[in-house]
């Protein structure tokens, strides 16, 4: 079995440059090739696999599922549809696919590099102390500064490292399918976002860490606005030449960089 799943959701929904808020990040072809290689890139020098999983709603080109599946060990497509909470079931289908003791997830639309692969077990680490690890970003170690949540967290979607033991995966089905009894079950929320990103960490004692911004070791960001190709031109990059490319391409909440 491998040591590390690197899950990741894409989905082929139309083309779109900007971020335009909740669920309506940057989608671009991209993601599907350079994007999927950025993650094999990252995860390089530990044994690790690679899922990924499509949300069909626009065709694939033959090429780029070809390209998909030479970088792959696993690629599943499903054809999206508007059943109720049809995406939080995808996120689920996608991470039971995972063989390895840890799983690392990551949306499309976030992209990683590292210099060393020791600071990704660095990050494995801290799963001694909590159940989940997120992304890092200037609300470390916090995921928002939102006292509406009621200091209630929540392991983004965008990215996390967990356990597979973690998840049991019948008590997350229910807790999508019946919010209710989730929040009966687990504790109550002030504010109730009933996405399974937000029920991992109610089931789990709401034990998620966002370690601080650590840019010498690593980066990991969504876009805010996105150019075709540029994914390609920074996986050429050596990371030192990342990080010099982040002084004039900051980073913004939450966790975004200007492309």
């Amino acid at each position: 079995m491998p040591y590390l799943s690197v899950v990741i959701n894409c989905d082929t929904r139309p083309e779109r440059n900007n971020e335009e808020g909740l669920s309506k990040g940057v989608v671009s072809r991209d993601f599907l090739t350079d994007g999927i290689f950025n993650k094999v890139k990252f995860v390089e020098g530990l044994d690790a696999e690679i899922i990924v999983f499509i949300d069909k709603h626009e065709e694939i080109p033959q090429q780029t599922l070809d390209y998909i599946q030479s970088i792959s060990n696993v690629v599943v497509i499903r054809k999206h549809t508007d059943e109720i909470n049809f995406n939080d079931y995808n996120y689920l289908d996608a991470l039971k696919l995972a063989r390895g003791k840890y799983i690392m997830h990551f949306d499309q639309d976030t992209t990683a590099f590292t210099s060393s692969p020791s600071h990704i077990e660095d990050m494995i680490k801290l799963l001694e102390k909590y159940r989940f690890v997120s992304y890092p970003s200037f609300w470390s170690p916090n995921a928002v500064d939102d006292p509406s949540f009621g200091g209630k967290m929540w392991a983004s979607t965008r990215f996390f490292i967990c356990e597979r033991v973690t998840l049991e995966f019948s008590t997350l089905e229910k807790c999508i399918k019946n919010p209710s009894w989730a929040y009966g079950a687990f504790g109550d929320s002030p504010r109730k976002c009933n996405w399974l990103e937000h029920f991992l960490t109610l089931a789990n004692f709401n034990s998620v860490y966002y370690p601080p911004l650590q840019m010498d070791k690593f980066t990991i960001f969504s876009w805010e606005n996105y150019n075709q190709y540029t994914l390609r031109r920074l996986n050429e990059l050596t990371y030192e030449e990342i990080y010099e490319w982040h002084k004039t391409h900051p980073l913004f909440y939450p966790n975004n960089c200007n492309a």
